[in-house]
């Protein structure tokens, strides 16, 4: 069993927590967040470079703006409708509920239902850009509209209308537009067609994407740099560890005292004779004890010239145990980050559950004022 300084891991662990674990886990969830940071910046550019009404139509991804205007023949542009089941349950009794048990429910969503149909934005400069969303469209405007089956089946439902203004983001480009006036036998006009990114989905709103797009990129940001002031911080404290690795080497040394240590740790204070007379001390557990005592042959030892008191006994790079510590911050902060991006999501990118106090018969439209917009009226167009 090769010999280590008291307390110390085996070289192999100390390289797995310090070197995996503290420094390329928690720098991994630092570049993760910051690519996630720098996307959302991009696309925050592109967002407030195309708020403006006038903003001039160029083939590339991008936000267009405009009047929103059903396809011929189609009775929606873009609706998603997300029923809920509800649950209710009685709380503990409490003094806040003047000794009485109290009611708290909840809407669990329980499926979703997107029906998209090619649209046209109207643009301030006139010309009608044909947006083609697909299924898989994200329309990240709220859930004003509400329509309520039955005491525990309601359905959520948010939608572009005629009339309205709304944001497309997408990648635009030309091409024939099937209600564009023929040119020739069989030949459409060409103009703009939105459709989705690549390797990302459509995003359509009625209001400007770039706050959106903005608090995210800050939220990654924040947790990129909690993530890398971590493993900096880590790595600092285990500054003797990669001195012992980097500046250090392995010598030959000669016991020259070994005693018990003052703190009753159950350890002895080696003192050591080093290359060129150099004189330098370290613990060993009791255990290993017999090891070094008696001026026996020569020890191996790791020396760190210009830093003496980094030197350890034992020829490989071992850390403290206390090096353990990486396993819980790396979770720690892994769990927070992940948890926290996932609840911050909007509705439209996760489950939706909503809770409320009250029981079910309380969360009628007319108690939330909450109720279902008739279709086709728009809502207050965005300024812009």
């Amino acid at each position: 069993m090769p010999l280590v300084s008291y307390n110390h891991l085996d070289p192999v662990t100390s390289s797995l927590l310090v070197d995996v674990v503290a420094t390329a886990g928690l720098l991994a969830i630092a570049v993760l967040a910051l690519r996630l940071s720098l996307r959302l910046r991009r696309a925050t550019a592109l967002a407030d470079a195309s708020f403006r009404a006038n903003a001039a139509l160029a083939p590339g991804e991008g936000v267009v703006l405009g009047t929103v205007e059903r396809e011929q023949g189609a009775d929606v542009a873009v609706r998603v409708e997300v029923e809920q089941r509800g649950s209710e349950l009685a709380s503990s009794v409490s003094w806040r509920h003047g000794g009485a048990g109290g009611w708290r429910h909840e809407w669990t969503e329980a499926g979703r239902k997107v029906r998209a149909h090619p649209f046209y934005l109207r643009h301030a400069s006139g010309a009608r850009v044909r947006v083609e969303p697909g299924e898989d469209v994200m329309l990240v405007d709220a859930l004003d509209g509400m329509i309520r089956v039955d005491l525990t089946r309601r359905v959520r439902v948010a939608e572009l209308v005629p009339g309205e203004k709304a944001f497309a983001f997408g990648e635009l480009r030309r091409a024939p537009d099937p209600e564009a006036p023929h040119l020739g036998y069989r030949e459409r006009a060409q103009g703009y067609v939105l459709v989705r990114p690549r390797r990302r989905r459509m995003l359509l709103s009625s209001a400007p994407f770039g706050e959106q797009f903005s608090r995210k990129a800050a939220f990654h940001l924040r947790w990129a740099i909690i993530a890398g002031v971590a493993s900096l911080a880590f790595n600092a404290a285990f500054a003797p560890f990669h001195a012992r690795r980097w500046l250090g080497e392995t010598v030959e040394v000669r016991v020259t005292q070994v005693r018990e240590s003052d703190d009753d740790r159950s350890s002895f204070d080696v003192t050591m004779l080093g290359p060129h007379g150099v004189v330098f001390s370290d613990e060993v557990s009791y255990t290993d004890v017999d090891r070094v005592r008696g001026g026996g042959p020569l020890l191996q030892a790791r020396y760190v010239p210009s830093w003496p008191s980094a030197s350890t006994i034992g020829p490989d790079v071992t850390a403290p145990s206390i090096a353990y510590v990486a396993l819980p911050l790396f979770g720690v902060i892994a769990i927070a980050y992940f948890f926290r991006a996932h609840a911050a999501l909007p509705w439209y990118e996760k489950k939706l559950i909503e809770q409320g106090s009250g029981r079910l018969t309380e969360s009628e439209p007319a108690a939330w004022g909450d109720q279902e917009r008739p279709e086709g009226e728009p809502r207050e167009p965005a300024s812009g």
